[in-house]
């Protein structure tokens, strides 16, 4: 039953019930009539059956006459032709020629039931429709999305100093994995953060268009890092429904929402597809543990369309992480147990201190909480959004596998895909085209493309759920100074493994297969150009434009354009 929308905790609409309201009753029979009408159903059934029985009978009946003088179709295989050594060669008729021979039929009862057999044959999960699209080019932004280190270290004399961008902002903390004190960056006015940070992706896909190939059969993916929507205190705040109420204003997560529609919703952009990187948000819970929160990781999927022409339906997606892992939050000073090691940096009496977010990897909590995607799926469509919960999509009839940073780690795609095939293959997912949107099985062949926004991952060759010939690109927000290159054989823990590093990846799996061996080999595409977002120069220097929101102690933003390469067919 669907909801009606006045104010939700994602685009500032919440969604009241409409479930409960009382329904008309329906007028009930007589019984007299009831038990005619019964009495007549028997009959009709018993006639039909009748019917449906002789129909089936002429039907087999028609077919064998006329099998051995139906012509041969022009283009079968030897492998189908009939066996003229075979004595009921003439009798083996293809489903085609069965049909060629109903169709001729002048029984119109015949051909109906023809026509009815024909259409249950059919899968339970409709095929989507032939891509427009034979090649992929990929364009990925590369830009540091991790917190900003604490203390710098002067190269030349190897002293360490307090680093600028942190002062001020009280969000320190330390990562699980690493002794290295850091801290969030962000402005104060989280309205302006946001804005700054568009404008910055903007930038990217701008750049992205200028060097991007033209070829309309060539789909174009832009593809960005993980955190790269997260606040000063470690994520932007859903906006409550008592806020929703009183101001009436979109919140931060809407305006990123609604910023990166109108970045997709453009002509030129009618052959691409935007993997936004990733935005984090919090859900302050109603409970007396004032740091008590709900935690969200998601990313921001578009199909880029021109507004004139085309519908936004099928162009808007979701994508939650399930998985939190050990570097996706900053364990906050209040929880350490050393807090000397940063009680020079700040002041204790700034209240900003208790605002940043607590670390739920530390305290076991192991997973996002997404069971809001679930709560408010349908709520979501009405919006405009379809949500990808199995990591598992359709677009313009290629399957993908969409996965975020340590998603890709446990498999999740390949696992889905596994547990899909023993129970089954019951599971659904969404498929968009032409301004529509279907619910599909998850491809038999596996992905064409794997999507992986990250940020400290790398392609893992054992969670991979690639077809024949398929890529996978993945962008990381915390190694871009890392040129991409592959090892085979160095870890020592799998070394049978090829290892995939750097900060933009790219790798195609082949499957081979022969009488003595079964295996899979690998190639990583290292046909790519670097190009700087901002010049090294002018007005619009990089550490001018990420000044306040991202760290500029580290590389400067760029985009890796990769040279394009064909999509892979998925053989039905």
């Amino acid at each position: 039953m669907p909801l009606s929308a006045e104010n939700s905790p994602l685009l500032g609409i919440q969604f009241v019930d409409n479930r409960h309201k009382p329904k008309e009753a329906k007028q009930r029979r007589p019984k007299q009539d009831r038990e005619f009408h019964v009495h007549n159903s028997e009959h009709r059934r018993n006639f039909f059956w009748a019917l449906f029985l002789s129909t089936v009978c002429l039907v087999a009946v028609y077919v064998l006459k006329n099998a051995p003088t139906l012509p041969q179709r022009s283009g079968t295989s030897a492998s189908k032709r009939a066996d003229t050594n075979d004595p009921f060669s003439s009798f083996r008729l293809s489903k085609q020629d069965g049909i060629n021979a109903m169709e001729k039929s002048a029984n119109p009862l015949a051909r109906d039931v023809m026509a009815s057999i024909e259409e249950n044959a059919k899968p339970n999960h409709s095929h989507p429709k032939v891509s427009p699209y034979t090649k992929v080019q990929t364009l990925s932004f590369q830009i540091y999305t991790g917190g900003a280190p604490a203390y710098l270290t002067d190269e030349l004399t190897g002293s360490t100093k307090h680093n600028h961008e942190c002062k001020g902002l009280n969000s320190y903390g330390l990562p699980e994995d690493s002794n290295t004190l850091q801290c969030y960056l962000g402005l104060e006015d989280t309205a302006l953060d946001v804005q700054r940070r568009l404008g910055i992706m903007r930038d990217a896909v701008d750049r992205a268009y200028d060097v991007s190939d033209q070829d309309e059969s060539t789909l174009k993916i832009f593809l960005a890092p993980e955190f790269f929507f997260r606040g000063k205190d470690g994520a932007f705040a859903f906006a409550n429904e008592e806020q929703v109420d009183s101001t009436g204003e979109c919140s931060d997560i809407c305006h990123i929402l609604k910023g990166l529609e109108d970045i997709a919703a453009h002509k030129r952009f009618e052959n691409w597809l935007f993997l936004f990187g990733t935005v984090i948000g919090s859900e302050t819970l109603p409970t007396e543990d004032a740091y008590d929160f709900q935690f969200y990781n998601f990313a921001p999927l578009y199909r880029g369309f021109d507004p004139a022409t085309s519908k936004r339906i099928g162009k808007n997606f979701i994508v939650p992480k399930r998985y939190v892992s050990n570097i996706d939050f900053l364990t906050p000073l209040r929880h350490l147990t050393n807090k000397s090691i940063a009680m020079e940096l700040l002041d204790e009496q700034d209240p900003s201190v208790a605002g940043t977010l607590m670390n739920p990897h530390s305290v076991g909590h192991k997973r996002y909480d997404n069971e809001m995607w679930a709560k408010y799926k349908d709520e979501l469509s009405s919006l405009g959004y379809t949500m990808i919960e199995y990591g598992w999509f359709y677009m313009d009839g290629i399957a993908f596998s969409v996965e975020i940073c340590l998603d890709h780690l446990v498999h999740r795609a390949l696992m889905t895909y596994m547990a899909d095939v023993v129970t089954g293959s019951k599971t659904l997912v969404p498929s968009s085209a032409n301004d529509s949107v279907e619910w599909v099985g998850i491809p038999r062949n596996q992905a064409q493309i794997s999507l992986v926004s990250s940020a400290g991952m790398d392609v893992t060759v054992s969670s991979l759920a690639l077809a024949n010939g398929g890529h996978i690109f993945l962008q990381d927000g915390m190694e871009g100074d890392v040129s991409p290159h592959s090892t085979y054989g160095e870890d020592e823990c799998q070394p049978n493994e090829f290892e995939f590093l750097g900060g933009s990846q790219s790798a195609k799996r082949t499957a081979v297969v022969s009488a003595t061996d079964v295996t899979f080999e690998y190639e990583m595409n290292m046909n790519f150009t670097d190009y700087n977002l901002y010049p090294a120069e002018g007005s619009r220097h990089w550490r001018d434009v990420l000044k306040g929101v991202f760290s500029r102690e580290t590389y400067p933003p760029k985009l890796t354009v990769y040279e394009t390469v064909n999509i892979t067919s998925l053989e039905h």
